[in-house]
This record gives C-alpha cells, sequence and structure tokens, in this order.
C-alpha cells in the first residue's frame, strides 16, 4: 500500500514538474527558435530527472529509518551496507509523463504529418491480374493498386485557446504494374499524383461557437467511407471554399460547407467519357452541403442528418448552347440523408438511408465507384432528366465470441429515369450488394481471414434488361496490431482470391483471354501513420 502511495506521489510531482515547466516554455515560446526550443526542453528534462532522483533517493532513506526502528542491529546493519553498495540509477519516467513530453513537443513546434499508403504484389495462374466490381464485391484480394496519401499541418499562430493552422495534403496512385510509373505519364501510365487539400484552419476563433473550427481553402467536409467496398457512402470532392464544422448547439452539432467544383460539360457529338474528344466547356459549379450530427436516440445511438445541393452558374452563352442541343444540359442536384451509429457486441454498426436525384443519383448504380459525385471525374456528360435514386447501406463489425471477429458491407438501392454510363438515358436500375468478412483470431497480431462477395444488378432501359452479376472468394492470412477489421492499421494481408463473372451485360467484364473467371494470389500492405 505504501509503495503505490509513493509511486502515486511520484507521479504526481512529476506531472506538477512538467506542468511548470510547459508555463515557463509558453512565455518563452514566442521569441525561441525550434533549436532553442529543444535545447530548453532538453535542459528542463535533465532537471526534472535530477528532482525525481532526488525525490526517491529521499523516499529510499525514509524507508531505510523505518526499518531501522523495528529491526535488530544486525539487520540493519546489512541493509545499510546493501544501500551503501547498491548503484545509483537514473529513475524511469511514468508513460504518463512521457507522453506529456510528446505532447508538448509536439504542440510547442507545432507541427504534425501524417499519411496513408497501401501497396502490394500480384499475379494470377494466366497473366496481370484484373480488379473487377470492387465496389460491389468487395477490396479484399480485389485491388491490385497502390494508393497513398500525405498530410502536413503547421500551426501559424496561436494566442490562448485561438489559433491558426496551414495544412497540406498530397495524394495519388500507383498502378504497381512498371518500375518506371511517373507522374508526367499520368494514370494511363500507372502514376498519378496531386495536391488534394490547400487550406487554412482557425480554432477558437467565433466569438458564438469557441469549439468550431473554420476552414478556408481548398478542403471539403469529412467523408464517409463503406471500407470493405472502396467508395464513399456520402462525399464531397475537395474544392475551393469555406466551411464550419462542429458548431455545438443545445442537442447535437452542426457542420457547413460551400465549395467550388467546376465541371468540364462535353458536346453532345462526343461519345460519353471519350478520351479523344476535347470539345469540352467549362461550367462553374458550386456545391452547398450540412450535416446535423450527434443526435441522441436511445442508450449510445446517434443520428446524424444531412443535405447536399449542386448548382451550376452558367453564363448567357453556355445556356444558349445546351438550348440548341450542342452541349449536354447541366442540370442541378441534390441527395439527402440519414446515418443511423450505434456500437453492437464491442463492435459498432452504421445503417445509411440516401435519396437523390440527377446525376448524384446516377452515380448509385456504378458497379465500382458508387461515390455520389456531381461528375465523372470532372467531367460531365449524358442526358438527365430528374430521375430519383434511393441506396440503403450497412456496415460495421462485431464479435461473435473471443476468437471470430466478422466485418460486413451490405447495400440495396434502386432508381428511375437516370443516366447510365454504360445503358444510357432514362435508366431504371436495382443492385444488391453483400460482402462478410468472418475472421479466426488467434492472437491479437494474426488472423485467418475468409471475405465472400455476392452482388447482382439489373439495369432496364428500352423495354431491355440488362444483368450483371458475380462473386469473389477471398482466403488470407492476415498480420495485425490489433483484433479489429476495420479500425486497426497497419496490416499485411497474404491472400488468394478466386473472382466469377456470372452475367456481364452491362460492363461486358472479362478476364484475360476471354475467361469469366480469375485466380490470383499476392501480399498487400495497408498503413496509417
Amino acid at each position: 500500500m505504501k509503495m503505490k502511495k509513493q509511486s502515486c506521489k511520484k507521479n504526481i510531482i512529476a506531472m506538477v514538474l512538467m506542468s511548470c515547466y510547459a508555463a515557463s516554455g509558453e512565455a518563452m515560446a514566442q521569441n525561441l527558435t525550434l533549436e532553442q526550443r529543444m535545447e530548453a526542453l532538453e535542459a528542463q528534462l535533465r532537471v526534472t530527472q535530477q528532482k525525481l532522483q532526488a525525490y526517491e533517493e529521499k523516499e529510499k532513506a525514509q524507508q531505510h529509518t523505518v526499518v531501522a526502528s523495528t529491526a535488530s542491529p544486525l539487520t540493519v546493519t546489512t541493509q545499510t551496507a546493501h544501500a551503501a553498495a547498491a548503484p545509483t540509477t537514473e529513475p524511469a519516467l511514468s508513460p504518463t509523463t512521457l507522453k506529456k513530453i510528446s505532447q508538448y513537443v509536439q504542440d510547442d513546434t507545432g507541427f504534425k504529418y501524417s499519411g496513408y499508403f497501401r501497396s502490394g504484389w500480384a499475379t494470377t495462374t494466366n497473366g496481370g491480374p484484373k480488379s473487377w466490381a470492387v465496389g460491389s464485391l468487395g477490396r479484399f484480394g480485389n485491388e491490385y493498386d497502390g494508393w497513398y496519401n500525405l498530410s502536413l499541418k503547421k500551426r501559424a499562430w496561436r494566442d490562448g485557446d485561438k489559433s491558426i493552422w496551414a495544412n497540406v495534403q498530397f495524394e495519388g496512385d500507383l498502378g504497381l504494374t512498371q518500375s518506371n510509373e511517373s507522374f508526367e505519364k499520368g494514370m494511363s501510365g500507372g502514376g498519378m499524383g496531386k495536391l488534394s487539400k490547400l487550406y487554412v484552419e482557425g480554432n477558437g476563433l467565433l466569438p458564438f461557437a469557441p469549439e468550431a473550427s473554420v476552414w478556408v481553402g481548398k478542403h471539403t467536409l469529412p467523408q464517409y467511407e463503406i471500407q470493405q467496398l472502396d467508395w464513399k457512402s456520402n462525399r464531397t470532392l475537395s474544392g475551393a471554399g469555406v466551411g464550419i464544422e462542429n458548431m455545438k448547439l443545445p442537442v447535437g452539432a452542426v457542420s457547413m460547407a460551400i465549395t467550388r467544383n467546376d465541371i468540364d460539360n462535353y458536346s453532345t457529338v462526343c461519345a460519353a467519357g471519350a478520351s479523344s474528344c476535347s470539345d469540352t466547356t467549362q461550367v462553374n459549379v458550386n456545391i452547398a452541403e450540412v450535416r446535423y450530427k450527434n443526435l441522441p436516440i436511445t442508450g449510445d445511438m446517434t443520428l446524424e442528418l444531412g443535405a447536399k445541393y449542386a448548382f451550376a452558374n452558367q453564363t448567357d452563352e453556355q445556356k444558349k448552347a445546351q438550348a440548341n442541343s450542342e452541349y449536354y444540359q447541366v442540370k442541378s442536384s441534390w441527395l439527402g440523408q440519414a446515418i443511423l451509429r450505434n456500437p453492437v457486441q464491442k463492435g459498432s454498426n452504421e445503417l445509411t438511408l440516401q435519396v437523390a436525384d440527377n446525376s448524384l443519383a446516377s452515380q448509385f448504380m456504378n458497379i465500382s465507384s458508387a461515390n455520389p459525385d456531381f461528375d465523372y471525374n470532372s467531367a460531365y456528360y449524358g442526358i438527365h432528366s430528374g430521375g430519383i435514386g434511393w441506396r440503403l447501406v450497412n456496415q460495421g463489425e462485431f464479435y461473435l465470441g473471443e476468437k471470430i471477429i466478422m466485418a460486413h458491407a451490405l447495400v440495396y438501392g434502386r432508381g428511375h429515369d437516370l443516366y447510365s454510363t454504360y445503358t444510357g438515358a432514362h435508366t431504371d436500375f436495382e443492385t444488391a450488394r453483400a460482402v462478410i468478412r468472418p475472421s479466426w483470431i488467434w492472437s491479437r497480431n494474426m488472423q485467418t481471414a475468409l471475405e465472400l462477395g455476392y452482388f447482382t444488378q439489373k439495369n432496364h432501359v428500352d423495354n431491355v434488361t440488362r444483368d450483371e452479376s458475380g462473386y469473389k472468394v477471398t482466403l488470407a492470412q492476415v498480420y495485425k496490431v490489433d483484433t479489429s477489421i476495420l479500425n486497426s492499421r497497419p496490416e499485411i494481408r497474404f491472400y488468394s482470391t478466386y473472382l466469377k463473372a456470372l452475367e456481364n451485360e452491362i460492363d461486358t467484364q472479362t478476364f484475360n483471354d476471354g475467361k469469366d473467371y480469375q485466380i490470383s494470389v499476392g501480399v498487400q500492405a495497408e498503413v496509417v501513420f
């Protein structure tokens, strides 16, 4: 009991010493360089260690005094000799103290660096591997490119609780097929990079909402990923704009933003998505978005409501050209959503309902990238006639026991009178997608995973129905840093995948040599840092 009290005292003293240094350091921070701050920190750390050592020696002396008062003369003499002979060791700082030091250095320098990437190698029994229907069958063992993003964040100013930060993010894609995948070659050559974010973030600047953050520049509100299907249930592409995030209300919090997302509107003589046709005109498009989140339902269950509206700001010449059917008519589009989140069996579950019209709804029927975007990689084409689409998305993970965890992604959607890049205007669609990944937990760092995926979709237009369906089976041995499937990284996976196209009337997918199946093996690494 005494040892616990003494340990507690030591931790308290260490925290007080560090807080005293933090206070003095803050006073000097404005006039010191980074090198001077680090030297000061090291000097103060040495002083702290010396004081902790002195305190420890004092405690030991008190212990010997207590022992001496109750022990025999021979025992006291022996203990005193041992104490004198024992070498003096430098006291180890507690994890809590070290964490405070690390956080202080990070806050004091005002610099943060983070990133993500995935990379790997794969082959098949018949040539190089091809991904297919990743957004319907799942990405595990079915993606062969490499993605990355690198984020830098530097504090430019601070005054008490107020601060301004400069933010930069660079991201891109690699095909992982050739050694020379340079940015100059672009996506067709296997390499792509871009500056996806460039914005200023202010914290504590709003008198009526000091807890909220304000940003100005190239940025967006947070994107919600369906991780197993590699697309976002809700996203607005990063664009120049202004936003407010996490403004607290009596119940819940509100985030709002407006961003510029201009599009290249194609001439009607160009085939949809034709890379050889350059007859386009740039149309100014702005997207307004609002989210109301953390609405309590019952227990730990919360609700989020959101709305998005994309509208074009066109010149008179552009309106005239569209009226003459020289270019596609750029139609405004809206999206509404509700997201229900709740913990379940040591895991979590997220249920999303979305309704949209025109181009935002058209993306719901995409077999792979089903992101709810207004455009197709900044391009706009097709006849949009006010059609409506909706989809229900459920994802999450939960533990079926101490040794079994399962992640899932389930999607069902329908739409009427929408534009499809495969089947054209006035398409009705119905889609169902299911991916589950049960994993056997050998230990905290090792799992054996089995991912099963199946989807079916019907596109109906001009009294003709086109069917697409397929399934995927992936077996993998996974090295992990924790047991969670969706929330623990880094991760290294050794896998084998069987991919089968049952029907391919929509995208006419085939694998090497015209086969309708593919067997692949590979290894993939994914890391967040």
